[in-house]
């Protein structure tokens, strides 16, 4: 197996876990990208985008991933992936 690389912040669907795999160079980073993409956030909605109910109904859990989804996109497709900035020399 392939080392992983230390600088690669990562995402991609797994298809033997069936699930997103996460690889990061820094625990808070690969929570940020979960979280940013996977996990549902609150979106505070107009009462008519909630079939005219009132709180908490006006309250949509959304993320990318579903929003992605709604649009026709495989997920099982998704990958992500971004490398941390070379250091500078002194």
């Amino acid at each position: 197996m392939p080392k992983h690389n230390e600088r690669k912040l990562s995402l991609i669907w797994d298809k033997r876990q069936k699930d997103f795999i996460v690889k990061y160079p820094l625990r808070c980073d690969g929570a940020l990208i979960m979280s940013a993409i996977v996990s549902d956030n609150l979106k505070w909605c107009l009462p008519d985008d909630a079939d005219n109910k009132s709180y908490p109904y006006n309250w949509k859990k959304e993320n990318i991933k579903d929003e992605l989804e709604k649009r026709g996109y495989d997920l099982t497709t998704l990958k992500f992936s971004i490398e941390l900035k070379q250091p500078k020399n002194s």
